[in-house]
């Protein structure tokens, strides 16, 4: 072996590891391991069992082994790792993920031995095989959501123009069909729906785009999994269906309609905005509308319990409402309460989740809910949560074997820093990490909180 093939020994920060290098010490870590506190302690000992550790205790530095740590103690270094320790030392994605969480920010490593010949890679298995599908599949989210909010703010701006224009007796869809296209053709209506719990909404216009992509993505895979067919011609006609749902707005005076005031349930204005659905059978109907879309629009406020005071208009059948017209309903009740306003506290998604459950069998049909449910998960698809390291995670894709075991991508560590490493975590296999609670985006990241996402790349 030659001076220069020799392995170089180095201190690394946790940006700099690389996979196939060795730890041999941590000799870096954050705030709370400066008074060491029972849990911390517990965790050192038993994870790094066997190994030594250099402390400070009422103001003395020792050399001693992990077993010994006790709270309070100040931690300077961990080191002589014994072999069966690999999984803590052998440099990995998973690894440098996991070292962010915990707060172990630096390293003494040994680095590899530089060699011309190309590494020979062993076959994957098919459960690696599958996971290198969920980055890829996570990695296209991001990125078709990066590429379409442009088009969320354009569909949003056409549906107001076709409501403006109604309003001057101009009635057409033309101006939103563009956008329905688009969508459809680039299967984007997933990634879009992420957008609702990412920024401010408009209270109409924005709904409208945000109720339509839910629709279509949910409708098609309840669908799929059902083996039944869709009513609608094709996946075109069913996303205009699910814009339109509102379109008897267009009815409402605007300075009513795009008011943030919240009117009395006897109000005259309250009166007119819960007379929409019955404008919107006249107007769908003159524009050529089929009867299923014109069902949509005319009884998505109607509940399964037609006495209920926000079931409008009064005097309709439960059964006379289509299964397309009940899981709109649903989808417009869960896009009113995570829908970002400037008036309102927004819902988490899995809290709006966990309301909707408590509805269905008296307001919704349990049925349709719990189609809606099985595709949507107990954390939907961009959710925020906190994992039991107290770091942050969006959720990338829900499990139909265990909903409450979603993959994630942790975004900010327990120290609070945004990560610049984004690793995709599958909690049904990561058995040490679960979640804890559904955070609010915008409590956390603010008006970053689109960007942060945005920049997430599954490596």
């Amino acid at each position: 072996m030659t001076e220069d093939s020799k392995p170089v020994r180095a201190i690394l920060s946790i940006n700099q590891l690389k996979k196939g290098m060795t730890i041999i010490s941590y000799v870096g870590f954050n705030e709370k391991y400066q008074s060491i506190t029972e849990e911390t302690s517990t965790f050192i000992k038993h994870n790094f069992k066997n190994s030594r550790a250099r402390i400070s205790r009422q103001n003395k530095e020792l050399d001693i082994g992990v077993e010994q740590i006790a709270p309070g103690d100040t931690l300077h270094r961990i080191y002589k790792l014994p072999p069966e320790l690999k999984k803590l030392t052998a440099v990995n994605e998973k690894l440098v993920q996991a070292l962010m969480r915990r707060g172990f920010m630096k390293f003494e490593v040994i680095k590899p031995v530089e060699t011309q010949e190309p590494a020979v890679k062993k076959p994957l298995t098919k459960k690696q095989e599958a996971f290198e599908r969920s980055k890829a599949q996570a990695n296209k989210f991001v990125n078709q959501l990066k590429e379409n909010v442009g088009t969320h703010n354009q569909a949003s701006q056409a549906v107001e123009n076709i409501m403006d224009n109604a309003r001057k007796g101009k009635v057409s869809y033309s101006g939103v069909t563009e956008y329905v296209d688009v969508i459809t053709t680039n299967s984007s209506a997933e990634a879009m729906s992420a957008i609702l719990s990412l920024k401010e909404s408009d209270q109409t216009y924005d709904h409208c785009i945000d109720v339509g992509v839910i629709f279509q993505t949910s409708y098609l895979k309840i669908l799929k999994s059902k083996g039944r067919k869709s009513i609608f011609e094709n996946e075109a006609q069913a996303l205009l269906g699910a814009f339109l749902h509102d379109f008897g707005k267009s009815k409402v005076p605007k300075d009513i309609l795009d008011s943030t005031v919240r009117f009395e349930r006897d109000s005259q204005e309250m009166q007119l905005m819960q007379s929409h659905p019955v404008f919107a059978v006249e107007l769908l109907a003159g524009m050529g509308m089929t009867d299923d879309i014109i069902n949509m629009a005319h009884y998505h406020h109607i509940k399964q319990d037609t006495s209920i005071n926000s079931c409008y208009p009064k005097g309709v059948s439960y059964d006379e409402v289509i299964y397309e017209t009940r899981l709109i309903a649903i989808i417009d009740v869960y896009q009113a309460l995570v829908g970002k306003r400037k008036y309102k506290k927004s819902w988490n998604p899995p809290a709006a989740m966990r309301y909707l459950d408590a509805l269905a069998g008296v307001e919704f049909d349990m049925d349709v809910w719990d189609d809606f449910m099985q595709v949507m998960g107990l954390y939907p698809k961009g959710s925020l949560v906190e994992l039991n390291d107290s770091s942050a995670a969006f959720v990338m894709s829900i499990s139909e074997a265990d909903p409450e075991k979603p993959q994630v991508v942790v975004v900010r560590n327990a120290a609070g820093e945004e990560l610049t490493h984004h690793t995709l975590l599958d909690l049904q296999e990561e058995k040490d990490i679960e979640i804890v609670k559904d955070l609010d985006v915008m409590e956390v990241f603010g008006k970053d909180a689109m960007e942060v996402f945005t920049k997430i790349n599954i490596s």
